[in-house]
């Protein structure tokens, strides 16, 4: 038997470390009924455990596990009703724990990662070495058996086979080398099956849920969860594929064209204009939560008693104390769109805003509520919250300059900086409204009808501040930093003789 043949054997019958390659389509769909498993899972885990400890359960295990099914549906945006309110009324819970998404998006997304590489094994034909005693030469062929399959060989460099410098940092972003991954196009496919055995999974959970007095609308679970999982597990995909660069509709044409001076955005724009977004919003949310931090020490003797009032046995402490700490991140959005100006909506009519706190509706008992300011007209205080957005539009067209400036030398017009701070501006909004969206929603009938900030007074407010704002900062600055600009300022302080 001759060297090509055993090698041709080999290829073919481990092409994966545990046995034969699985198709694309069981793959993705396997992983993503996995991802969706383990996130119920550990939400089940979670319920299952406060059940067992309770020293008053009301139910057997079924009430647990719709309680842990309705939760997980609840962390992708679906909405929640009651059909044991008073009269047989249906009661909504629209509110979604923000802590509790962290899980499901960190699986949909690594899922989504996965799906994309392919299974390599222990012997390929990439010409890397994949450390099972089998090297081969991309260039010649040239094959070093393992010493114990008496086969002759011969010795090779040891860089051969070996990725250049730039493809082994490329393979780190992607989670495996360049060779390693699926086509974009062939990706589509791998995270529609992986949506697929996701959304069987939120199925399946739903139809149990629905046997309870809590149960997730239908809606919301048809249309919000594979929503989710496409935009979480492609994200994820086009990660693996080493992040592509994405069309842009708004360059000007393909080629030398989009070089030109006077093409409506620059190259790269899009990308400077997400980062200084992603920027302005990080501000803007990290005023939220610190303002939120300042509230609840403020209010601290009253969020404690009404801990203590809530519920008396240890398992019922440390379920609200849960409750609690997964509404956090809804909070810091709150606070927020407080300092953004808008503010939020409290129930029956009640808006907390730095302009005042219009009503004071009969709010539930719950230790985060007691947060919130004291109602009537506030102080000069109170509109000292306005650094966080002015500080965020700085900041923003501060990015935008630095891009447009680079080296010292202006790489784009003014054109250019201010439609690329303006779609900054208008990306700033989107998530602000995004944010606003997520952390909101109804808790009830009549006063708790409308609970947390708008979504659409948000985002404005966002867009507002940050085009305001950083559009000025931005060409002040790219005014300032380039070369033409220094000369002028010299020539205009030099006296005349």
């Amino acid at each position: 038997m001759s060297q090509q043949t055993i090698e041709r054997d080999r290829a073919h019958h481990r092409p994966g470390p545990d046995g034969p390659r699985m198709s694309p389509m069981l793959a993705g769909l396997l992983g993503g009924m996995l991802a969706a498993a383990l996130g119920l899972g550990a939400l089940v885990l979670v319920v299952i455990t406060l059940w067992i400890t309770s020293p008053y359960p009301d139910d057997g295990p079924a009430g647990p596990l719709r309680v842990a099914a309705d939760l997980w549906l609840a962390a992708h945006g679906a909405g929640l009703v009651r059909t044991d309110g008073a009269g047989g009324t249906a009661v909504p819970v629209g509110i979604t724990p923000l802590l509790l998404v962290v899980l499901p998006v960190w699986l949909l997304h690594r899922a989504g990662e996965q799906s994309v590489v392919h299974d390599t094994g222990t012997g390929t034909d990439t010409g890397t070495d994949t450390g099972t005693g089998t090297e081969t030469d991309a260039d010649t062929g040239a094959v070093a058996a393992d010493d114990d399959a008496g086969l002759p060989h011969s010795r090779t460099p040891r860089t051969a086979g070996r990725l250049p410098r730039g493809a082994r940092r490329a393979g780190r972003a992607g989670d495996g080398p360049p060779s390693l991954r699926a086509d974009p196009t062939d990706a589509v496919g791998r995270v529609a099956w992986l949506v697929t055995g996701y959304t069987l999974v939120a199925l399946a959970a739903l139809l149990h849920s629905l046997t309870g007095p809590l149960s997730a609308e239908i809606p919301d679970v048809l249309v919000r969860v594979p929503l989710v999982a496409a935009l979480v597990a492609g994200a994820g995909a086009w990660k693996g594929c080493g992040r592509p660069p994405l069309p842009n509709p708004l360059r000007a044409s393909p080629g030398p064209a989009e070089h030109a001076p006077h093409a409506f955005l620059p190259r790269g724009g899009v990308r400077v204009a997400l980062r200084a977004a992603a920027v302005a919003t990080g501000t803007v949310v990290a005023g939220g939560a610190l303002l939120f931090c300042l509230a609840l020490v403020r209010s601290a003797p009253e969020a404690a008693q009404s801990f203590s009032r809530l519920t008396g046995p240890l398992p019922g402490r440390v379920a609200v104390l849960l409750l609690a700490v997964c509404l956090v991140p809804n909070a810091v959005v709150w606070g927020a769109c407080y300092a953004l100006g808008p503010g939020f909506a409290v129930g029956g009519g009640g808006t907390v805003s730095p302009a005042a706190w219009s009503g004071r509706p009969d709010l539930p008992l719950f230790p985060l509520l007691e947060s919130l300011p004291e109602p009537g007209a506030p102080g000069p205080a109170a509109w000292a919250v306005a650094v966080v957005p002015v500080a965020a539009a700085v900041l923003l067209g501060v990015t935008v300059a630095r891009a447009a400036t680079g080296g010292g030398a202006a790489r784009w017009r003014w054109r250019q900086t201010a439609a690329v701070t303006v779609l900054a501006a208008l990306a700033s909004g989107a998530g602000a409204a995004l944010l606003a969206g997520a952390a909101s929603g109804p808790m009830g009938l009549h006063a708790l009808a409308d609970f947390g900030p708008r979504w659409w007074a948000a985002g404005g407010a966002a867009a507002a501040w940050a085009a305001g704002g950083g559009l000025p900062v931005a060409l002040f600055l790219r005014w300032w930093r380039t070369p033409e600009a220094r000369v002028i300022g010299r020539r205009a302080r030099r006296p005349r003789r």
